[in-house]
């Protein structure tokens, strides 16, 4: 059995797989995952594979509860048949570049992959397997947040989203989210015109993935686990 694990800014996300299919999968905290230390210890664990956007604190705290010796994945130039084109990999977060990797298994054609959590990132990925790169911007939480403590009247709590907001909660709501879908719709347009092809399929997975999908003006999948999925596919064929 392999220990897959995802180490976000907020949250670790976690699977067992067992050649077969996933044996078990969880979520906590940070603060949380000393706790792990003993359920992992119930399976039979041949292997640790693991991605880390998180601070050091955290990274020791995978190490110290891991049921064995962790191997970090980061980015890298090239994987099987997708080629990185971001200009330093080393400094690209290894959940950006595993997404990416997920999505080539499960799109053979022009993909649009959108991971939606503290952060939302936006990838482009070809046909031909080029990963031409990709957008990061805040993700909804964090918008609110900074809207919160930077004004002086937008500390509240945001509404429900509106084609026309007529309450400032409902603007706020609406903002956010209109934000985040600008930013996928337009990388849609721009990889098909990079590509001179159809309009590409969207991948959504992250926390946020479901709110973003009722808005969007494009078919989108949701994916769950996609960073995870991406481990799974280096611990398998490296």
């Amino acid at each position: 059995m392999r220990l897959l694990l995802d180490a976000g800014n907020s949250r670790l996300k976690w699977g067992v797989h067992d050649g077969q299919g996933w044996v078990a999968q969880g979520a906590v905290t940070h603060e949380q995952i000393a706790t792990l230390a003993s359920q992992w210890a119930g399976w039979p664990i041949c292997s640790v594979h693991a991605a880390s956007v998180a601070g050091p604190a955290v990274v020791e705290a995978i190490s110290q509860a891991a049921p064995g010796v962790v191997q970090w994945v980061r980015s890298a130039t090239s994987f099987a048949d997708v080629r990185n084109h971001y200009r330093n990999p080393a400094e690209q977060g290894a959940d950006r570049w595993l997404a990416v990797l997920a999505a080539r298994q499960l799109c053979a054609d022009d993909v649009v992959v959108a991971c939606a959590g503290t952060a939302l990132t936006v990838e482009a990925l070809t046909a031909e397997g080029d990963y031409l790169g990709g957008l990061i911007l805040p993700g909804q939480a964090l918008m609110l947040r900074s809207l919160a403590q930077g004004t002086a009247q937008l500390d509240r709590l945001a509404g429900t989203v509106q084609t026309f907001p007529q309450g400032t909660e409902d603007a706020l709501a609406s903002g956010v989210l209109a934000a985040q879908c600008g930013a996928i719709e337009r990388m849609c347009r721009q990889l098909a015109c990079h590509t001179g092809r159809a309009r590409p399929h969207v991948l959504l997975t992250g926390g946020d993935a479901a709110s973003i999908a009722t808005q969007l003006a494009v078919p989108a999948t949701i994916v769950d686990n996609l960073v995870l999925m991406g481990l799974l596919r280096v611990a398998c064929e490296s």
